[in-house]
């Protein structure tokens, strides 16, 4: 399976989404971090089958944070001669800040 190297995004998490997910001992140890997620992505442009490729640091939960957004992200459907087509992987990294007072 490929990896789509250009994906149009039609849906993504918002700030206040990524926020929202941030592990409670990342939050209360002052520890922003990023993971990275594969997904297969389905006939509908949906990310299916995702898993945690990298975060850091490790033992915030930046994976599992990463993962609760991925019902939030779709992509424009891929096509093959004028029909939609599952296929491919969706690379997604993410990046975890703390809030700005």
């Amino acid at each position: 399976m490929s990896i789509i190297t250009n994906p149009v995004w039609v849906r993504r998490p918002t700030g206040e989404d990524v926020e929202k997910a941030l592990p409670r001992r990342a939050i209360d140890e002052a520890v922003s971090g990023r993971a990275t997620l594969i997904c297969t992505v389905s006939t509908k442009g949906l990310m299916e089958n995702c898993s945690i490729v990298s975060e850091s640091p490790a033992g915030y939960g930046f994976g599992d944070a990463a993962l609760s957004l991925t019902k939030l992200f779709a992509m424009a459907a891929m096509t093959r001669d004028g029909a939609p087509t599952a296929g491919g992987r969706a690379r997604i990294p993410l990046a975890f800040a703390l809030p700005q007072d």
